[in-house]
C-alpha cells in the first residue's frame, strides 16, 4: 500500500437532552427513539492532486443503559480490484478505540450524543474504499455492554493525473549529410486527463534543444522530430519530456529515454 494520510477525527460532542414534561406512549417511544448508533455524511472527494482525494463519515452514538464510557473505530478498507475481499488500511488512528476525552463522562447520562467526523486524505489511486465503523458501550468494571458494526457504500479513487513518456526514438539517415540524423521522438500521456503546456528536451554532445508542447491530451501520442549529429556511443542523444517536472506526473520515471545507435537506418 502506498503512503497516505490520516486526519484526526473531528469531535462535536452534545450534552443531555431536555426532559419530556409527560412519558410518551410505548407505540410512540418506539417511534421516536433515536438508534444508539449511526453513520452519515459519507463522502468521497476525488481530485487530481493526490492530496485532495479523501474520504471521510461522521458516526453518531448514544448510550445505552448502564453505559459508563462510549468508543468507536473507524477501520478503513480497500481493494485495488474491482472483484476480491477488502483488506485494512493501516495508520494514523484507524484501527484504534478513540473516546470523548475531553468530556471523558459522556455517555453516563441518557440524553448524551457523540458526534464524530473522520476523513482520511491523500488516498493511493486507483481504489475502492469503504469504512466499517464499531461502536463500543462499556459500563461498571470495564464490561462491554454492547457493539454495533456499520459499514459504508463503497468509494472509487480514480488516478486522474496524466503520465507523460517518451516512448521511442526512431534514427533516420539525412539524405546528402552523412554527419546527420533526424531523430524522430514519439510522446505519449497515457493518463487520464490532458497535460501542457510542457518542454520537451533533446540533448546530445553538449548541445540541449528545448521545445514547447502546447497539450497533449489523455491516451494520445504525438511525434516530434529533431536533427542531430550521427548516432554513436558518445552521441546519443538523450530526450526528456518536462525535465522541470512541471506537470503534476503519475509515473515521472518513463519521462526520460536515450537513443539506442542500433536503430539508426530503421
Amino acid at each position: 500500500m502506498k503512503r497516505f494520510a490520516a486526519i484526526a477525527g473531528v469531535l462535536c460532542t452534545v450534552g443531555l437532552a431536555g426532559t419530556a414534561t409527560a412519558a410518551p406512549s410505548s407505540g410512540a417511544r418506539a417511534a421516536t427513539t433515536p438508534p444508539r448508533s449511526h453513520l452519515r455524511g459519507f463522502e468521497c472527494q476525488r481530485s487530481i492532486d493526490p492530496v485532495g482525494r479523501t474520504v471521510s463519515v461522521t458516526a453518531i452514538m448514544r448510550p445505552v443503559s448502564g453505559t459508563q464510557k462510549m468508543s468507536v473505530r473507524f477501520d478503513l478498507l480497500t481493494r485495488t480490484k474491482s472483484s476480491g475481499p477488502f483488506t485494512v488500511v493501516r495508520g494514523g488512528d484507524l484501527g484504534t478505540w478513540l473516546s470523548p476525552l475531553d468530556q471523558p463522562t459522556l455517555g453516563q447520562r441518557p440524553g448524551d450524543v457523540w458526534v464524530l467526523s473522520h476523513p482520511v486524505a491523500a488516498l493511493p489511486a486507483p481504489a475502492a474504499y469503504r469504512y466499517r465503523v464499531v461502536f463500543r458501550w462499556v459500563g461498571a468494571k470495564g464490561r462491554v455492554l454492547d457493539t454495533h458494526t456499520r459499514t459504508t457504500a463503497s468509494c472509487f479513487q480514480p488516478e486522474l493525473r496524466p503520465d507523460l513518456s517518451v516512448r521511442s526514438i526512431a534514427i533516420v539517415p539525412v539524405a546528402g549529410k552523412p554527419n546527420l540524423s533526424s531523430y524522430v521522438v514519439l510522446i505519449r500521456n497515457g493518463g487520464a486527463t490532458a497535460a501542457g503546456p510542457f518542454v520537451l528536451q533533446f540533448a546530445t554532445s553538449g548541445r540541449v534543444v528545448s521545445r514547447i508542447v502546447p497539450r497533449l491530451g489523455a491516451h494520445k501520442t504525438r511525434t516530434e522530430t529533431f536533427l542531430g549529429p550521427v548516432c554513436t556511443s558518445a552521441t546519443a542523444p538523450v530526450v526528456t519530456v518536462d525535465p522541470s517536472q512541471r506537470i503534476l506526473d503519475f509515473n515521472p520515471s518513463n519521462n526520460r529515454l536515450q537513443a539506442s545507435c542500433r536503430a539508426a537506418g530503421s
